[in-house]
């Protein structure tokens, strides 16, 4: 009994530790370069879009990289230790609305929410929005988060 009690500990340190790691920092962050003077628009050919946050409405760290590329994006959205991938398209009017970031296959056995949703306003240098986690029909941990415009490589 004494045993399986310290396992139980254990494992719950162990879920604790991850639980409580900071959000890395997306690969090549520090190499890239903000876009020179971008239109007032989002006709540009390819673009990075990068934010990183410490902690959320839920207490977690978080990290978006994507990559637009016209009016395609890509990328995910690292939240916690949890990846979702997220791939839409944004409108004319620059308002990426209600997209399903869905949780990476690699993460599937990880307890997470299955789905995040995010709501995007993408400008010439600046995205700002909000995630929050899909649950039975309701927004959770609905955090505002900004995005920066780099230049793609």
């Amino acid at each position: 009994m004494r045993t399986m009690a310290r396992q139980l500990a254990a494992l719950f340190t162990m879920f604790l530790l991850l639980a409580c790691s900071p959000a890395r920092e997306p690969a090549g962050l520090s190499q890239l370069e903000p876009v020179p003077e971008p239109p007032n628009n989002l006709e540009v050919e390819r673009s990075r879009w990068v934010g990183i946050g410490s902690y959320d409405a839920c207490g977690l760290s978080w990290a978006f990289d994507l990559v637009q590329d016209g009016d395609k994006v890509s990328g995910y959205l690292l939240w916690e230790t949890v990846r979702y991938d997220l791939s839409g398209t944004i409108p004319p009017n620059g308002k990426l609305q209600k997209a399903r970031a869905g949780k990476s296959p690699d993460f599937n056995g990880t307890p997470a929410p299955r789905f995040v949703i995010v709501n995007l306003d993408f400008g010439a240098r600046r995205a700002v929005g909000t995630y929050a986690a899909e649950t039975r029909g309701s927004n959770d941990c609905a955090t505002a988060v900004e995005l920066v415009r780099y230049a793609a490589e």
